[in-house]
């Protein structure tokens, strides 16, 4: 798993590294033929790995609550995120990655409910999840490389 786990942090640097030129207007604006924008992605990768690898295992998450209502599958911004607000998305992104990382090898997730992603591929184990994400977070990579070409 070591691996993976090398794959999600440089996926989460990768992201930031991504952003880092665009300000806090920019981050929030919503690019043409997109429903979303990239502060949004920035949450909803955060959020989306706490739901697949916490959740399913019976954990409690390590974000607010709130991070699901605003970022999870089939929201849309609401609103622009203030710079405090994205500050801590930023944040969010490395930390939960290493305390995840940590909880693992702590053998905190012992269960697993399985789940059938929207890819058609059935998560069965945490380690089915892990592998799973890094395909997830590395199609909103994606979606941010195309997004930043719309942005002003």
């Amino acid at each position: 798993m070591e691996y993976q786990f090398s794959m999600l942090r440089q996926s989460r640097k990768n992201l930031l590294g991504l952003l880092a030129p665009f300000n806090n207007s920019q981050l929030n604006q919503i690019p043409e033929g997109f429903k979303n924008n990239m502060a949004w992605n920035l949450g909803h990768v955060i959020i989306a790995q706490q739901n697949l690898c916490y959740k399913l295992s019976g954990l409690p998450l390590i974000v607010p609550d709130h991070y699901a209502e605003q970022f999870g599958r089939g929201t849309a911004p609401k609103g622009p995120w203030s710079d405090q607000e994205i500050a801590e998305l930023k944040d969010k992104a490395i930390s939960t990655a290493d305390i995840f990382i940590e909880d693992y090898h702590r053998g905190l997730f012992r269960e697993y409910q399985p789940y059938q992603s929207l890819y058609g591929v059935e998560l069965n184990s945490i380690e089915d999840a892990i592998v799973f994400n890094n395909v997830h977070e590395g199609l909103h990579l994606g979606y941010l490389m195309a997004m930043r070409k719309l942005i002003a």
